[in-house]
């Protein structure tokens, strides 16, 4: 009998030991993923580093000059200050309007999702002295993580910016990423844009819009609106085409205004 209890006691250390050992190892399993590493940057060519680094000091000094120098107004920003005070928001607007709206909420510490691309990391280097903050990632890579990143920043009621056509098209266009955002965190969408006359619209996918010296501009945002938290498989193409018609909606609106025409090369 005695000998039988020894037994039954080493057994039962041997199992707590095991268990002790498990959980050590899962907890540093999971403090490795939690912290681990981010990858190393890509190797760019001599000329894109170039271009990286002439954009990083140039950039913010020329978003800086349109904002200087083109009078520019703003309607509707109400709608955004009154949905940040009840937490989180999501900020949209195209890709082809960027240039005078990181102006006018510089130095706001408003994340930013921006591509993994070369592209991406020229425009991280010039938001980011301009006092913006920045979530790598894209629906066509790394979106993942950066999906979460926005989707915790949003639960921390921070402001997030999207420009849900970028980094390469098609212009208007929007991924089912956008939508879950605004799903799973359920903060509010508020789209806004910009117009200005005269301005150069370049030849470029997203028709970039710049402001011309001394020009004349508005900035608009239009009324938040939030989505439903569970959307069946069924209806996402619903709720995607009404994010990208709000969007629109807004840029068509500020066009009017202006009296910019929409499809306007010059």
């Amino acid at each position: 009998m005695e000998m039988l209890n020894v037994t039954r006691v080493l057994t039962h250390t041997k199992q707590r030991r095991t268990k002790r050992n498990e959980s050590t190892h899962n907890l540093i399993a999971l403090t490795t993923t939690d912290t681990q590493q981010p990858s190393m940057p890509k190797q760019y060519s001599i000329k894109q580093q170039l271009i990286m680094t002439l954009g990083e000091y140039l950039g913010p000094m020329l978003i800086r000059l349109i904002g200087l120098l083109c009078r520019y107004r703003v309607d509707g920003e109400e709608h955004l200050v009154n949905a940040h005070k009840e937490g989180g928001v999501i900020m949209a607007m195209w890709h082809g309007r960027m240039n005078l709206p990181l102006y006018h909420l510089r130095n706001r510490k408003i994340t930013a999702l921006v591509s993994r691309s070369w592209d991406g990391e020229v425009i991280t280097r010039i938001i980011k002295r301009l006092g913006y903050l920045t979530r790598r990632g894209s629906p066509r890579e790394g979106g993942r993580e950066g999906f979460i990143e926005m989707l915790r920043d949003l639960r921390n009621g921070k402001l997030v910016a999207i420009f849900p056509d970028g980094p390469t098209g098609p212009r208007h266009s929007l991924h089912d990423g956008v939508v879950h955002l605004a799903r799973l965190s359920g903060c509010p969408i508020v789209p806004f844009s910009f117009a200005a006359k005269p301005a150069w619209r370049l030849k470029s996918w997203d028709k970039h819009m710049i402001p011309k010296p001394f020009s004349r501009g508005l900035i608009m945002f239009h009324e938040p609106f939030t989505l439903p938290r569970k959307i069946e498989s069924d209806q996402m193409d619903k709720y995607r085409k009404l994010v990208i018609q709000r969007i629109i909606a807004v840029e068509q609106e500020v066009d009017l205004r202006m009296k910019v025409e929409v499809n306007s090369e010059a």
